[in-house]
């Protein structure tokens, strides 16, 4: 095909034809231009079906991720309730009335949820974190889409300041309980283990914590964390994010 033009071109310039040639030489031109504008829109299909195809791939590993997120979240506050609903028994008890007519078994099973665990929530980010950090977030057509995964990371910032609350009452509460309780006679009571051996705190009585002042202003600090941590800004927040994300990425699925 270029040595078709070419042999025309040269034809035209042994026969004088300038006028010719050069309504020839414009042609030409256009014709180039045209295969290049061609070949841009080529490349940039490719292109831009590539990254659809890789915007789908992160869709489904984002769908995943939140997927498990949403189950920890409500894990968490689910675990929260019940250590709420604990922490509101165990103030009871600093009525002496009320605290005469509760055995011991029964204080142990309303301790175990505050002694057994904290208050937490550890989200999976990896997927989300390596789309933010290789710059790739753009892919993501979907612009409210790409404004809650950017934001979730701050609203996870904003509850472990609280977490992070939580657990210097909660280091309090065992301090005192490894001071003036027995937390052996907590998981006898509960049935988490038995001892073989004799101790000199078995016969320890955990209702000797509840005379305590300083035990009683921790345990309504960490109600009040706990509470709060359940509200609307902290576990609250994070799980609607994470229904919205989920909503989000299955509109984008569908279409």
């Amino acid at each position: 095909m270029i040595k078709f033009f070419r042999t025309i071109r040269k034809k035209l310039l042994t026969e004088s034809k300038f006028s010719k040639y050069l309504l020839y030489a414009v042609g030409e031109i256009i014709l180039v231009v045209i295969g290049i504008l061609i070949a841009l829109q080529i490349n940039n299909t490719n292109n831009y079906n590539e990254q659809r195809s890789l915007e789908q791939e992160y869709l489904l590993s984002l769908q995943s991720e939140f997927e498990t997120n949403l189950k920890k979240i409500n894990a968490s506050i689910e675990e929260n309730e019940l250590r709420i609903q604990s922490l509101e028994y165990l103030l009871t008890l600093f009525d002496k009335n009320v605290l005469d007519t509760v055995n011991s078994q029964i204080i142990s099973q309303k301790l175990a949820p505050i002694y057994g665990s904290e208050i937490s929530y550890m989200p999976a980010t990896g997927v989300l974190n390596d789309i933010i950090s290789s710059g790739k977030l753009n892919i993501i057509l979907n612009k409210r889409l790409r404004q809650h995964l950017a934001s979730f990371d701050s609203s996870l910032n904003l509850l472990n300041k609280q977490i992070d609350g939580a657990k210097f009452t909660d280091e309090k509460l065992r301090a005192i309980l490894y001071e003036k309780g027995s937390i052996r006679k907590i998981v006898m009571d509960i049935g988490f283990m038995d001892f073989e051996y004799p101790s000199i705190s078995e016969k320890l009585d955990n209702k000797l914590m509840f005379e305590s002042i300083e035990f009683e202003n921790y345990l309504l600090g960490y109600r009040l964390l706990a509470n709060a941590t359940n509200g609307p800004r902290l576990f609250g927040r994070i799980k609607t994010e994470i229904e919205t994300i989920l909503k989000e990425i299955e509109r984008e699925l569908e279409k």
